[in-house]
């Protein structure tokens, strides 16, 4: 089994990049189902999925869904011929070929982005930008401290629930009156603001600017395997778009044709 946490997380971010820019550019079904499988078979290999990934990719299964059978239905294309009925939907052949291609298209985007995130940790990732990609520390930092923020703001919106119901304790049936999104959101982003204020302080007290020279505690170094890793990706992205043009399957750059 290939060992993701050894790749450099430049290489993986480079690797998505490439995945991602290709199934924007191509527009037919078979090369975006290939791609698509290739992806799924790499997240079998390297064991990248498991039951939370797979939970979060549920909503985004029902989009692609959607894109289906809504591009099937309503897409604005030349010349199509009508393949089946449902009331009165007319679904078409190249509507239900361009949903096709946008169905796959979202869900090799999101099984790309769960491998890329099931694998990297995101302090190697900061770190590796900063060291590979010259990344500015204040920046990059910054980016980091902002992740940090997500768990806390669900532990503040907690508190904020629990402040509400005290505060209706007396109140019969407290629970059943509309909690109004402005109740929540108001003091969320109170919160949120002063502890962005005190983490902004403590960053410039540490010299955390944009032109600095520091040390780290552990160094993410470029190895000869994560350009292998990077080629390989090439390679087997030219491969398929090579192949699907053999066929002669190849569509892209394509004007725009969806509902």
């Amino acid at each position: 089994m290939l060992n993701m946490n050894k790749i450099n997380p430049t290489a993986k971010l480079i690797s998505n990049f490439i995945v991602l820019i290709v199934s924007v550019m191509v527009f037919d079904p078979k090369t975006m189902v290939m791609i698509f499988v290739i992806n799924v078979f790499f997240g079998v290999i390297t064991k990248s999925f498991n039951k939370k990934n797979l939970k979060a990719l549920i909503p985004l299964a029902f989009f692609a869904l959607g894109m289906l059978w809504m591009n099937a239905a309503w897409a604005k294309v030349d010349n199509p011929n009508i393949i089946g009925c449902l009331g009165p939907i007319n679904f078409t052949d190249k509507g239900l070929i361009v949903g096709l291609s946008l169905c796959f298209r979202v869900l090799t985007i999101g099984i790309s982005s769960i491998i890329f995130t099931a694998n990297t940790e995101p302090n190697d990732l900061i770190l590796s930008l900063i060291k590979q990609c010259h990344l500015s520390p204040g920046i990059a930092y910054g980016i980091l401290t902002a992740f940090r923020f997500l768990p806390s703001m669900e532990a503040d919106l907690a508190l904020i629930n629990a402040a509400h119901r005290i505060r209706n304790a007396k109140k019969k049936q407290w629970y059943l009156k509309k909690n109004r999104w402005y109740r929540n959101a108001i003091p969320l982003l109170a919160t949120n603001i002063r502890k962005a204020e005190r983490v902004a302080l403590a960053m410039e007290a540490r010299g955390f600017e944009n032109n600095m020279q520091r040390t780290y505690y552990k160094t993410v170094y470029w190895k000869k395997t994560d350009t292998i890793f990077v080629l390989l990706t090439v390679a087997i992205v030219m491969l398929i778009l090579s192949f699907s043009a053999y066929r002669g399957w190849l569509i892209s750059f394509q004007r725009w044709q969806g509902f």
